[in-house]
């Protein structure tokens, strides 16, 4: 065989403008809610080649050569490592893929390139779940993948005429047929344990306010946070609101101005000499990138995957990147730390000797003027209690020897100052104490009846050891401003500075709010939290005996094939042949006879040109049959003969 043959290359479709324009009308609902997070600089570069390539595609400039986007491509790359020092990761990832998108649309041309940016506009529609998982994020992305849909039609069809209206109702429609099979995949594909996208904790949204570290001012920057932290269900009666202490991270560490953490052992149970009061509930925490836990002090039960350190603090073995439900009981009133170790108590009991004098020589006096430790924190609480303290979101900022300058000069602070302050004096008294953050209060959802605990519901709260007492809770805040405890932060402060507890506002808005807040509730548990526990606690309650992944998967595939069958009896109905009227079976059965007879129709003949052919080559003429061959006709073709006649 000849190796010259005429090969010719087939030259590649290319992409009209409009097909151009809805891609770029399709990308930008898909990127808009990622814009938020990216460097300003890879949305300024994405809209300035969406705007060069819609303008290009209208045929006011030119395309960009390729000789100049290569090295940009190199550029692009290179700006994301910079920024990120990494590119493998969610913020990086994402910052990389859209900039390469974005040269895609500076140099698609043909059909093929189309198809391309359409896939990636599915593709960067999904990343959105990376950010946020809430009933509003899913309504907008099932919105923006009709959009995508109705586009992927418009260049598939190749007709620029289909109205705008009829392409989104084809798109809706598709999405609605799939609707029966990704709830039917939901339900019965087996889950495994863990998230389903392993992220790390950087990769993760939703980082909880509260530090392993506190000084002044740290937790009152939370106040004008909205997020929500957790939702707890409780079994039984809510606890009252000064009961309401969400046990967080305990710091023991002092350097004279920050408290931190000390080094915790494990433990396996609570031992408390009290058994009274006690309460169950279930949490719903939000991610938050750490390994902290939230319960009532004090819980006495522990998590699966989790732990509780010898400082009474529960902890997850991996950091909560994912939404977390665990059920907890607690104790509302107990004796802890009886026993506790002398080197611990040691180390509660130390201080910075040169930091914070007059704090320091104000304990050591009431060391000398009080014979017993009870007595000193009845007078300290008295003291922040009679003169002229004030609880203050706005406190102004303090210096190196910080209670110092708070308790003798500003005496205007917020949790954390009283926390700090207290407890430094008490260390300067002899008495062991550290500091607990996490939560107090939370609103309750009139519609769910469950607990709503935000960021702005951050607390700093002391604990004091004492002799046959063990460690006992001190609030100087309960102290300086009751309402903040009993009432809440909204009423104790007069700031008006924390507007977003929902009761506040008009009876018909609140509730409003509180359900859709209970409809998120139940979407992070029933959607969310679908994991493997609760999948087999689901398919138990159908009672089909679905028992194993086996059995899921041969489920599974049954449902497929019956819903398979339903759209192809469904399509089969839409597309059967028309029933044949009455009138057609009554002609059908005369040219039968006629046809018996020697008079055949032929099937490209009309009943006029029948009856002309019978009479020129048969010499065949009946007025009867010329009469039911011209009602049949107007019965018919009514509109055709009555422009005829």
């Amino acid at each position: 065989m000849s190796n010259n043959l005429p090969i010719q290359k087939i030259a590649m479709e290319q992409a009209d403008n409009t097909a151009v324009l809805a891609v770029t009308y399709s990308f930008l609902p898909s990127m808009l809610p990622h814009f938020m997070h990216m460097p300003l600089w890879v949305t300024g570069f994405t809209l300035f080649a969406l705007a060069w390539r819609s303008v290009q595609s209208l045929g006011h400039i030119g395309a960009i050569p390729r000789w100049l986007l290569v090295p940009l491509v190199v550029v692009g790359g290179i700006s994301v490592f910079a920024q990120y020092w990494t590119i493998v990761g969610r913020d990086p990832g994402l910052a990389l893929l859209t900039v390469m998108t974005a040269f895609k649309f500076l140099e698609s041309k043909t059909h093929r390139d189309i198809l391309i940016l359409i896939f990636l506009c599915y593709f960067l529609l999904t990343t959105n779940f990376l950010f946020g998982q809430s009933i509003l994020i899913a309504v907008y992305m099932l919105l923006t993948v009709i959009i995508i849909t109705s586009t992927l039609i418009t260049i598939n069809q190749r007709d620029n005429s289909i109205p705008l209206q009829k392409r989104l109702k084809s798109a809706a429609k598709l999405i609605a047929l799939s609707i029966p099979i990704m709830v039917i995949l939901f339900i019965l594909v087996p889950r495994i344990p863990g998230p389903i996208w392993g992220l790390t904790q950087e990769q993760r949204g939703g980082i909880t306010g509260l530090s392993n570290s506190m000084s002044p001012g740290a937790i009152s920057d939370l106040i004008t946070s909205n997020d929500v932290a957790f939702r707890v269900t409780f079994d039984g009666d809510i606890p009252p609101q000064q009961k309401l202490y969400w046990r967080g991270p305990v710091m023991v560490k002092f350097d004279g101005k920050t408290w931190s953490q000390g080094n915790t052992r494990r433990v396996t149970e609570v031992k408390s000499s009290t058994d009274k009061n006690i309460s169950n509930y279930t949490v719903t925490l939000e991610p938050n990138g750490k390994t902290w836990l939230f319960g009532l002090d004090i819980p006495t039960r522990i998590p699966p995957s989790s732990f509780m350190n010898s400082e009474l603090q529960l902890n997850s073995i991996k950091p909560v990147n994912d939404l977390k439900r665990y059920s907890l009981s607690s104790q509302l009133e107990y004796k802890l730390g009886l026993d506790e170790n002398i080197e611990y108590l040691m180390l509660a009991d130390t201080f910075h000797e040169t930091r914070n004098p007059q704090t320091l020589a104000l304990g050591q006096q009431w060391k000398k003027q009080f014979s017993s430790d009870i007595d000193i924190v009845n007078h300290a609480l008295k003291t922040f209690n009679t003169q002229n303290f004030v609880y203050t979101l706005q406190p102004p900022r303090l210096g190196l020897n910080s209670s110092d300058e708070f308790l003798f000069q500003t005496r205007r602070g917020f949790c954390e100052h009283y926390a700090s302050s207290f407890a430094l004096l008490m260390r300067a008294a002899g008495i062991p104490s550290r500091i607990v953050t996490g939560y107090q209060g939370g609103e309750l959802n009139q519609v769910g009846n469950y607990l709503i605990v935000r960021q702005s519901d951050a607390h700093a709260w002391t604990e004091v050891w004492l002799q046959d007492k063990g460690w006992i809770r001190i609030d100087p805040t309960a102290a300086v401003s009751p309402d903040r405890i009993e009432k809440g932060l909204d009423q104790a402060l007069k700031e008006g500075s924390s507007v977003f507890k929902i009761g506040k506002r008009s009876p018909l808005l609140s509730k409003m709010l509180y359900s859709w807040d209970n409809l998120q509730h139940n979407w992070n548990d029933m959607i969310l939290n679908y994991d493997q526990r609760k999948q087999t606690k689901f398919l138990n309650k159908l009672g089909l005996g679905i028992r194993s992944w086996g059995d899921m998967v041969i489920t599974l595939v049954i449902c497929m094939v019956f819903i398979t069958g339903i759209y192809w009896l469904i399509a089969w109905y839409r597309e059967r042949p028309p029933a044949i009227a009455d009138y057609e079976t009554i002609i059908n059965r005369l040219l039968k006879k006629l046809s018996k007879l020697g008079y055949k129709k032929e099937p490209s003949e009309h009943v006029y040109e029948y009856l002309q052919r019978l009479k020129n080559q048969q010499n065949f003429e009946d007025p009867q049959l010329q009469k039911i061959f011209e009602t049949y006709s107007k019965i018919k073709y009514s509109r055709a003969c009555s422009s005829k006649m």
